[in-house]
């Protein structure tokens, strides 16, 4: 199966490219390679997570957002966009769902990646939607052993926030994307961290916004 990735706040794309003429076969886990529309990582070997595509339960998945602390993240207007698509079969399904912020989240690995100066945010889906979360899942997992090589999964994360200084707005912010898959697992590295300029990715313009606006 190949798939992308669009991860939080900055509206990423993480792919994983086949050599030409070549298909994942049924059951093969698959290894993000995190890029990003204005720059690749600068640590191309930087780990990424390996994501079953048949073992991906949406309704229980979870993301995170480390930003400088002179930046807000907002909940309001945070959400998640679910693609599955499969050409020879038909299948197209296009959801996009709330997410909430979530708090006292335990988690080892985002206690290591705290930084001075900074503060990590965490994000999960809402219990009503985990039905149709659940529904979409296991439509994927169905697609990947009916049809492996054939699908493309896609799904991606919006989180707005502001500038809650009130010194001049950087011209840029530096940011690092995590994904916990199940609640069992620990978050892990998803996109490495990346400086983004004022202007330079859709979906963050209210960054440079005042919180008191």
């Amino acid at each position: 199966m190949r798939y992308m990735i669009v991860a939080a706040s900055a509206l990423l794309v993480a792919c994983s490219p086949s050599a030409p003429g070549q298909k994942a076969e049924e059951g093969e886990t698959l290894q993000a390679e995190l890029t990003s529309p204005v720059e690749a990582a600068e640590d191309a070997d930087a780990a990424a997570p390996l994501l079953d595509p048949t073992a991906l339960d949406f309704s229980r998945m979870a993301l995170a957002m480390r930003i400088p602390t002179a930046f807000q993240a907002r909940e309001e207007g945070a959400r998640l966009q679910i693609n599955v698509t499969n050409e020879r079969l038909g299948v197209n399904v296009a959801e996009e769902f709330p997410l909430v912020q979530t708090s006292a989240v335990t988690s080892p690995f985002l206690a290591s990646e705290a930084r001075e100066g900074y503060r990590i945010w965490t994000y999960g889906t809402r219990p009503e939607d985990g039905p149709l979360l659940q529904a979409i899942s296991a439509e994927l997992a169905r697609l990947k052993r009916e049809a492996p090589g054939e699908n493309e999964l896609s799904f991606g994360a919006v989180a707005p926030g502001c500038w809650n200084e009130t010194s001049q707005t950087p011209e840029s912010l530096r940011r690092t994307l995590y994904i916990r898959v199940t609640p069992e697992a620990d978050f892990e590295l998803f996109v490495p961290e990346q400086e983004v300029g004022k202007g330079e990715l859709p979906g963050l313009e209210s960054f440079w916004g005042a919180c008191d606006s």
